[in-house]
């Protein structure tokens, strides 16, 4: 995926997720219809599985090596962090995302959508950054990306 913006990225995941054969269903009654939608009863549960962590999403145990395989996959997202032009895209894009010049964890909330790292009062991006293992020309995108953000909210009044 050379050449990509953070949006495509964005897009084409939603895209790769959206085309999985999972269904959701938050009642009874969307259960059934689902079901029945799929030629089965709401009685046949031992045809499905549920995603994991209760978010209402369910699919056919025939669908599971497609669903496994989607989850299993590695996500692109870290090699494409190597290009400092989308990295400063895609820390630019969170940043406006999470109201970043007004929110007390703005930091935090921008960091976490690259990587794994834990909240911490007195923690800075680049405590996150490091944490995730991300190297300094990273830092220096999420610091251009910070600047273009208070420029852009300087000059239009965001705040």
């Amino acid at each position: 995926m050379p050449n990509m913006t953070y949006e495509e990225y964005l897009d084409n995941r939603q895209r790769e997720y959206n085309s999985l054969p999972i269904f959701y269903a938050f009642s009874n009654k969307q259960f059934k219809e689902a079901m029945e939608a799929r030629g089965l009863t709401e009685h046949d549960t031992d045809q499905i599985f549920a995603l994991p962590g209760g978010m209402g999403g369910y699919y056919l145990r025939k669908d599971a090596e497609k669903i496994r395989d989607y989850f299993n996959a590695p996500d692109p997202l870290p090699d494409l962090m190597n290009d400092p032009e989308f990295a400063t895209n895609a820390f630019f894009y969170e940043m406006c995302n999470h109201e970043y010049g007004i929110n007390w964890e703005a930091d935090y909330d921008v960091c976490q959508c690259f990587g794994s790292c834990e909240f911490g009062e007195e923690k800075t991006y680049l405590d996150y950054l490091r944490e995730m293992g991300y190297d300094d020309y990273v830092v220096g995108a999420y610091c251009k990306a910070r600047d273009e953000y208070f420029k852009l909210a300087r000059e239009g009044e965001w705040f």
